[in-house]
């Protein structure tokens, strides 16, 4: 999937306050979420870094309801196909070297204001990893945002070396815990990931022909 391209800062001789202005003004409401994060974690950095801080997990299974604060999450099955498709839409195609891990998960936003589920299910430790997208299960189309009160099953999907995973196997994911906080002015309120606290779910994966 495309990434998004380099950030410029404009820099104006006699005016570096209205330059650091215009590049706040150029990030998306995700950028500032994860720039907030950054400064959190340099700040916590300076006091002697994480290890202090406790970590809260809360494991579920699947099947089981996990409510992060802007979702409830039920992840439902794993699988890892050579390619994917939507009836006859072909959502990701055969590629020589990888497989698709697809996390079939249902997602229902809880709050006031629509939320990105791109970043939703964080997958961990498995080298190589891509992420490729989230889509509706319905019909396939790509979603990155689900707006308040509103219920989707989707798939999450991530391209793996083709023998990263066998039958038999389990994927671990990550959801982790939101606050609605405020950024700026500028941008107002928006969902961000907890540094601590977060749900954990072991998934079984099929493997497809």
């Amino acid at each position: 999937m495309p990434t998004a391209g380099p950030t410029t800062i404009e820099f104006v001789a006699g005016t570096p306050g209205g330059a650091i202005r215009r590049w706040f003004a150029g990030l998306g409401f995700s950028q500032m979420g994860q720039l907030l994060t950054v400064l959190i974690l340099a700040a916590t950095a300076l006091f002697g870094g994480l290890d202090t801080v406790s970590t809260t997990v809360t494991p579920f299974k699947p099947g089981e309801k996990f409510s992060d604060g802007a979702f409830t999450v039920t992840v439902e099955r794993a699988s890892f196909p050579r390619e994917v498709r939507a009836g006859t839409w072909l959502v990701a195609p055969k590629a020589p070297g990888v497989r698709y891990l697809a996390v079939v998960a249902t997602l229902r936003n809880d709050g006031t204001v629509p939320a990105s589920v791109d970043d939703e299910l964080d997958l961990r430790d498995e080298p190589g990893k891509r992420f490729f997208g989230v889509f509706r299960i319905a019909d396939g189309s790509r979603i990155t945002r689900l707006g308040p009160g509103l219920s989707e099953q989707v798939a999450a999907m991530w391209t793996l070396p083709e023998d990263a995973l066998g039958e038999g196997d389990s994927v671990t994911l990550r959801v982790w815990k939101k606050q609605f906080r405020e950024l700026m002015v500028t941008y107002g309120q928006t969902w961000v990931d907890s540094l601590t606290e977060y749900g954990q779910v072991s998934v079984p994966v099929k493997v497809e022909s």
